[in-house]
C-alpha cells in the first residue's frame, strides 16, 4: 500500500472513530440517551391512541394580530436636521 492509500484511509476512518469515541466518552462518564451514534440505543415507540387523543381536543381559538400605528417619527429633531 502506498502513502496515498494510507492517507485516504486516515481520512476516512478519523470521523468516524471520533464520534464512536465520544459516544463511548459520555457513556462512560454517565451520559445516557445522547444518540450521536443512534444504533447504541433503542428507538423510542409511539403511542398512537395517545396521539389521536390529544390531537382530537377542541382547536384553540387565538385573538387577531395587534396593529401598532405609529403617528409620527420618534426623532422629529433629527429628521428636521438631516433634511
Amino acid at each position: 500500500m502506498t502513502i496515498n492509500e494510507f492517507g485516504l484511509l486516515f481520512a476516512v476512518s478519523l470521523p468516524v472513530v471520533t464520534i464512536v469515541g465520544l459516544q463511548v466518552f459520555l457513556f462512560a462518564s454517565g451520559e445516557r440517551g445522547i444518540g450521536l451514534v443512534p444504533g447504541f440505543t433503542k428507538y423510542p415507540s409511539i403511542e398512537f391512541d395517545r396521539a389521536v387523543a390529544e390531537a382530537a381536543t377542541e382547536p384553540v381559538a387565538c385573538e387577531p394580530p395587534t396593529v401598532l400605528i405609529t403617528i409620527g417619527a420618534s426623532n422629529d429633531e433629527e429628521e428636521r436636521l438631516a433634511a
